[in-house]
C-alpha cells in the first residue's frame, strides 16, 4: 500500500463516483477506501453499489447506508423529509442481496497506521466533525494516528498534540501529516459537496511521503440532475449538487 485513494458520501451519484475512481486510477493508486454513505439523495443506488462490489473496494458504514437498511421501519419516520423520501424509493431499487452487502458493511476499517470511519471514532459515530469540541470528542477515541472520514461533506484536516486544543485547517493543497500529532482527514463528498465546490471531490494519501492531496473532478452534474428528475426525487437534493452547497 503506498498511495491510497479515499473517497466518501458518493450518495448514489454514479457520474461523479465514476470520475473519481478513473483520477484515483490515473493517479496510481493502489488501494482505493470509500468512508460510507454510498446511497441516498441521488438516483444510482444499485450502480454505485455495483461498482464498489465489483471492484472490491473496502467500504464503512454511513448513516444513510443504514437508513435504507431499514426496511418497513418506523425510525425512517422521523428523518427530514428529502432524505426519508429517497431512503424508501431507494430501497424499492436495491435487491435484497445488495441491502445484504450494505448491512454487513463495517462501522470502522483498521489498516496499518490508519482507520476510517464514517463520521467520528466512538460512540458517537456519526458525530459532525466541524468545531473544535467535535474534533476533541473524536480525537479522545482515535487510537491509530492517522484517521479518514466523510459525512459533513466538507474536506478538512485536523491534528491535535498533548495538552493542547486541536487545529482545524481547510483541506486545499498537498499537505504534510505532522509525524508528532494525531490527525483525522475529512475527505469531502463525491457526490453531494457542502463546501461550494460542486465537483466530485477526493483524496490521496501518500504512504511514503506522509503527504495528504486533495483532487477536485469535474462530472456531468446536468446528467445527474436530469436522471433525479426522471425519477422524482425531492428537488432540494437536485439544486444542491448543482451549488456545492
Amino acid at each position: 500500500m503506498k498511495r491510497v485513494g479515499l473517497f466518501s458520501d458518493i450518495h448514489a451519484n454514479l457520474a461523479a463516483l465514476t470520475a473519481i475512481v478513473d483520477c484515483l486510477d490515473e493517479a496510481g493508486c493502489d488501494t482505493l477506501i470509500c468512508c460510507g454513505d454510498t446511497v441516498g439523495y441521488g438516483p444510482q443506488p444499485v450502480e454505485c453499489v455495483h461498482l464498489l462490489r465489483e471492484r472490491e473496494i473496502p467500504c464503512v458504514l454511513g448513516n444513510h447506508d443504514h437508513y435504507v437498511t431499514l426496511v418497513m421501519d418506523p425510525r425512517l419516520e422521523r428523518l427530514r423529509e428529502d432524505v426519508r423520501l429517497t431512503i424508501l424509493w431507494s430501497q424499492e431499487q436495491m435487491s435484497m442481496d445488495d441491502l445484504r452487502w450494505i448491512a454487513q458493511l463495517p462501522r470502522k476499517l483498521d489498516f496499518d497506521g490508519f482507520g476510517v470511519v464514517h463520521g467520528a471514532f466512538g460512540p458517537k459515530q456519526w458525530l459532525y466533525l466541524t468545531n473544535e469540541a467535535s474534533i476533541a470528542y473524536n480525537f479522545k477515541y482515535q487510537e491509530p494516528p492517522l484517521g479518514f472520514c466523510g459525512h459533513s461533506h466538507v474536506p478538512l484536516m485536523a491534528t491535535i498534540v498533548p495538552d493542547m486544543p486541536p487545529t482545524i485547517n481547510y483541506l486545499k493543497g498537498s499537505s504534510p501529516i505532522p509525524a508528532d500529532a494525531k490527525t483525522m482527514v475529512n475527505v469531502g463528498s463525491v457526490g453531494q459537496p457542502r463546501d461550494y465546490d460542486p465537483r466530485a471531490m477526493c483524496v490521496i494519501y501518500d504512504v511514503e511521503e506522509q503527504t495528504i492531496t486533495p483532487k477536485r473532478v469535474p462530472y456531468d452534474i446536468e446528467a445527474t440532475q436530469a436522471l433525479m428528475r426522471e425519477n422524482d426525487l425531492p428537488e432540494r437534493s437536485i439544486v444542491r449538487i448543482e451549488l456545492g452547497r
